[in-house]
């Protein structure tokens, strides 16, 4: 039997039931209609035919654009500073001071947004007073009067941008969500122990020395307040005594055996009541300022238990010197006696919580042309979107630049509109 298969088959298999089918049905349309170049990004305008020949170059490697005589070089600078437009012009081939023509460039990205550049000379060039954001993938508006003469163009220019059928998008599992507000969590990772609650335990004592005629109870056992846990006789007048449980609890020591001779007041049985336990977290040097009385804490047990949640109760007063850490105590309650003394543990301190106006899901983030991106959706038409992250949390990252509450974006399968970008091979130039 033959078990060859072709190698495309076998791609296709490899990539899974939803992925394979998005790939195989999107086929190669990689950009918005009419666009071009959709994933190039020289910095110069973009042309709008697709099967056009390369836009000319001006001398300074912007776009060049011509009316009759009259010409105009328009790039996207980003050299050393945030991305901003920069134009030349000349009349009969020869160069005209930048104050000689006024210029406006209406950019429109997807989803409809707006943005008008009007420009101030500066040197040899104009410079648009607005910086020109993230992605640079949007329709031009070109207005330039030059004397008695308005000069326009109007062309398409998409980059990180691709377009998906809602149908072949729902088959791929590409899940949309709603950006906006969250709760920023920041935490201080830490470890430490369970302990006894030193003050919910007592020792059992006899009043006088004697000699144990019994001994009761055994490590572990469960005791009550007031009950007999050994009898003694005295030593002085034989008289039988009787030892009680000053609490309730589990016995944790035992130091006494039947015949055995004590003196008044030993320690026959040490009990605790576990009920309620302390961890002691180990807070390092670098961290002591930061964390506080009150602060919350969660609690991750080693066995895979359910997490546990608690507070700080107490600081330390001082730190240790072989190791710099500082103890920070949760008093915990531990009803079902799942949280036994010894155990190592790891928790999460909460130092504080930030309200964002903006936040996206960790699973939606990409990496395309050295940005970290999240797909928006506009109808059929995805476009990446770089952004500037802060703080993270429970999954979710504050968003400072680059999206705005209220945008759709791509939560789940977003590797899937990477992955289709990137099968033209195209860069991301500066």
């Amino acid at each position: 039997m033959n078990w060859k298969l072709p190698v495309s088959l076998l791609a296709v298999l490899a990539l899974g039931g939803a992925a394979a089918y998005f790939i195989v049905e999107r086929g190669h349309d990689h950009s918005a209609a009419g666009g071009h170049d959709a994933h190039g990004h020289d910095h110069g305008a973009h042309g709008h035919d697709e099967h056009a020949a390369e836009a000319a170059k001006g001398p300074h490697g912007g776009r060049l654009l011509r009316s009759g005589a009259f010409s105009l070089e328009l790039k996207i600078h980003d050299q050393g500073v945030p991305p901003e437009f920069r134009a030349w012009f000349t009349a009969d081939s020869k160069p005209l001071p930048p104050s000689a023509v006024q210029l406006t460039v209406t950019l429109t990205r997807p989803g409809g947004v707006v943005n008008e550049h009007r420009f101030t000379p500066e040197g040899d060039y104009a410079r648009s007073t607005d910086e020109v954001f993230e992605p640079h993938s949007f329709s031009y508006k070109i207005l330039a009067r030059h004397g008695d003469r308005l000069h326009r163009w109007e062309f398409d220019a998409a980059e990180m941008q691709t377009t998906i059928p809602a149908a072949a998008a729902t088959r791929a599992g590409v899940a949309v969500e709603i950006a906006g507000p969250a709760i920023i969590t920041e935490t201080l990772a830490v470890y430490g122990h369970v302990k006894l609650n030193a003050d919910r335990i007592a020792r059992a004592v006899p009043r006088f020395g004697g000699l144990v005629r019994e001994a009761r109870k055994s490590l572990g056992d469960a005791v009550a307040a007031g009950e007999v846990v050994a009898v003694l006789e005295t030593n002085q007048t034989l008289a039988t005594i009787e030892v009680k449980a000053p609490l309730a609890g589990t016995i944790v020591e035992r130091e006494v055996h039947a015949g055995q001779t004590v003196a008044e007041g030993a320690t026959l049985y040490t009990i605790a009541d576990l009920s309620t336990v302390w961890v002691d977290l180990l807070v390092p040097k670098r961290d002591h300022a930061r964390v506080k009385t009150g602060q919350p804490v969660t609690l991750h047990a080693d066995d895979g238990a359910p997490a546990a949640n608690g507070t700080i109760a107490w600081l330390a007063p001082t730190s240790s010197a072989d190791s710099q850490t500082l103890v920070a105590r949760v008093v915990l309650p531990n009803p079902e006696a799942s949280w036994r003394p010894g155990l190592f543990i790891k928790a999460d301190i909460t130092l504080a919580t930030h309200p964002v106006p903006v936040a996206v899901k960790e699973s939606g983030l990409q990496t395309l042309f050295d940005f970290t991106v999240v797909f928006t959706q506009h109808g059929d038409v995805y476009q990446g979107r770089p952004l500037t992250l802060g703080r993270r949390s429970g999954g979710f990252v504050e968003v400072l630049k680059g999206l705005a509450a209220g945008e759709r974006y791509v939560t789940e399968n977003s590797f899937l509109l990477k992955a289709d970008i990137g099968k033209t091979g195209a860069s991301h130039d500066h």
